[in-house]
């Protein structure tokens, strides 16, 4: 493992930034209507039960990461199998966020630019950043997430002083009851993207004081789902949930809807920069996650060299995983959550944690 440490705020920062990325531009959790804001505080809550087993399988094995625990934990041979899915896992979906971002460029400002080159310029800024390290990476976090929180402060306040939220979009509360929530729920809103902080697992190691991690992590997915939340109800109450609902980029048309004093509008810009650094965070976080773990798993090169050869396939994997950008949706939203993220989310780290306690009665002195 690189020599590197991140202190508590970069790590917020980086979390943050991961959780937010491309979940607050799509519109998450709009199964369940007005209630999808409802949707994402119970996702939150789920969250905080899975980032709980992260951290204690992180401190139970002498703060290792995720591919080194596996092992111990699985064997040598079934945990180095379980560790290259979790690889190929933290690859796929880096490349469906690449895919992300290159969709909502290209249907919002360049609409005549092949999407191999909007996509091929993200990639290489990941590529970049990860041979960095996680040092720049963490104390860019930071600069970045200030730029993000002001943005949306100053969209809140041209929403209101527009006059185009109006809250009483999201009545009725639980019009259809609680069954379309926990639908949505599970397995959606649980996995996307609170689940998803699982990459974590791979850098909680890097923190220069593993004691904090728990706390910091609870605080970052607190923040985030709050966050997350607040800007759902608000594209509701300015859309409506049914136009919400059908929107491809519902913040982007929120932001749309600003008017003001007779010339200021058109600030779509605000909704597409936020999508741009915080998909770039998440991109970059799945992409280290990925290259970290091959570098640990096979030993070979450098972390540097596995990050610029694998560059190119993930360029090449988000042009093909999906047809068109309706079919990589219909995909993300039926079928990633329930046979990818459930099982490298939330089934094999219970798994994990059960073989654990189960040691742990048998062998009360081991840790």
């Amino acid at each position: 493992m690189e020599k590197a440490k991140i202190n508590a705020s970069e790590l917020v920062a980086l979390m943050l930034l991961f959780e937010i990325g491309s979940a607050v531009v799509v519109g998450l959790g709009m199964q369940a209507k007005q209630d999808a804001w409802m949707a994402i505080l119970i996702g939150m809550a789920a969250g905080f039960i899975l980032f709980l087993i992260y951290d204690y399988l992180y401190r139970h094995h002498s703060s290792l990461s995720l591919i080194g625990y596996l092992q111990i934990i699985l064997g040598k041979w079934v945990g180095r199998a379980v560790a290259f899915l979790y690889i190929v896992y933290f690859f796929y979906i880096a490349a469906r966020v690449l895919r992300d971002f290159g969709a909502l460029l290209l249907s919002s400002t360049l609409p005549l630019t092949p999407m191999l080159v909007v996509n091929m310029i993200m990639m290489l800024a990941a590529v970049y950043a990860c041979s960095l390290g996680i040092e720049a990476l963490g104390r860019a976090s930071e600069i970045f997430l200030s730029i993000v929180l002001m943005l949306a402060v100053l969209a809140i306040f041209l929403l209101t002083a527009s006059g185009v939220i109006h809250w009483e979009h999201l009545k009725p509360p639980l019009e259809h009851g609680w069954k379309p929530v926990l639908q949505t729920v599970f397995p959606q809103t649980m996995t996307f993207p609170f689940g998803e902080i699982v990459a974590f697992s791979m850098l909680l190691p890097y923190l220069n004081n593993p004691l904090h991690a728990r706390r910091l992590g609870l605080v970052a997915i607190l923040i985030s789902g709050l966050i997350l939340s607040f800007i759902i109800a608000v594209n509701i109450s300015v859309l409506t949930a049914y136009n919400a609902e059908n929107s491809t980029f519902p913040l982007l048309r929120t932001i749309g809807k600003i008017r003001l004093a007779g010339f200021i509008e058109r600030l779509e810009a605000i909704a597409i920069v936020t999508l741009i650094i915080g998909g770039f965070f998440k991109i970059t976080i799945f992409y280290y996650a990925a290259v970290k773990g091959a570098h640990e798993l096979f030993q070979v090169g450098t972390r540097k060299e596995l990050a610029l050869w694998l560059g190119l396939p993930l360029l090449v994997s988000s042009e093909i995983i999906a047809d068109g950008y309706t079919e990589h949706i219909d995909i993300g939203l039926k079928l990633v959550p329930l046979y990818l993220h459930l099982p490298f989310q939330a089934g094999i780290p219970l798994l994990l944690l059960i073989i654990t306690w189960v040691r742990k009665g048998y062998y009360p002195t081991s840790r």
